[in-house]
C-alpha cells in the first residue's frame, strides 16, 4: 500500500481517539455527576422510596459508565497505535491479538478502518446519553427535594 492511501486510516483513527478522549471526559463527569445523585437521593432517602429508585437508577447507570469508561479507554489507546504507525496498520495483527485475548469475536475480523472507527465512535454518543440521564436524574432530585 503507498503512503498516499495510508493517511486515511491514520486520519480516521487520529479522530476516533479524539472521540473516544471526548467520551471519556463525558463518562469522568457523568460519574461524578452519578456519585452527587447518589449521595444526594440517599440522603432524602427517609422521606420516601422515590429517593431509593433515583439513587439506584443512578447507580446503575454509574456502573454502565465505569464499564464504558474501561472499554473505551482500550479503545483509545488501540486508535492512538493505529494513528500514529508509520505504514498502513496492520488490522489482521490487530484483529488476531484480539481474538486471542477473547475481546473480539473471530466472525468481525477484517473490517475496514472507516467500519472501526464508526463502531468505536458510538461510544460518544452513549457517553452522552448516559450523561444526559444523569443530568435528568440531578434535576429530578433538585426538583422534588
Amino acid at each position: 500500500m503507498s503512503e498516499a492511501r495510508d493517511e486515511p486510516a491514520r486520519w480516521l483513527a487520529h479522530a476516533t481517539a479524539g472521540a473516544l478522549r471526548a467520551a471519556a471526559r463525558l463518562n469522568i463527569a457523568a460519574l461524578v455527576l452519578a456519585l452527587v445523585n447518589v449521595a444526594l437521593a440517599g440522603i432524602m432517602a427517609p422521606t420516601g422510596t422515590l429517593w431509593l429508585v433515583a439513587g439506584a437508577v443512578a447507580a446503575l447507570l454509574a456502573a454502565a459508565q465505569l464499564w464504558l469508561l474501561v472499554r473505551v479507554e482500550v479503545d483509545r489507546r488501540l486508535f492512538d497505535a493505529l494513528a500514529l504507525a508509520g505504514a498502513a496498520p496492520d488490522l489482521a495483527e490487530l484483529d488476531a491479538a484480539l481474538a486471542a485475548l477473547g475481546w473480539m469475536p473471530a466472525s468481525r475480523a477484517g473490517r475496514p478502518m472507516a467500519a472501526r472507527a464508526r463502531g468505536a465512535s458510538r461510544f460518544l454518543t452513549i457517553a452522552g446519553v448516559l450523561m444526559a440521564l444523569q443530568w435528568l436524574i440531578a434535576v429530578v432530585i433538585l426538583l422534588l427535594r
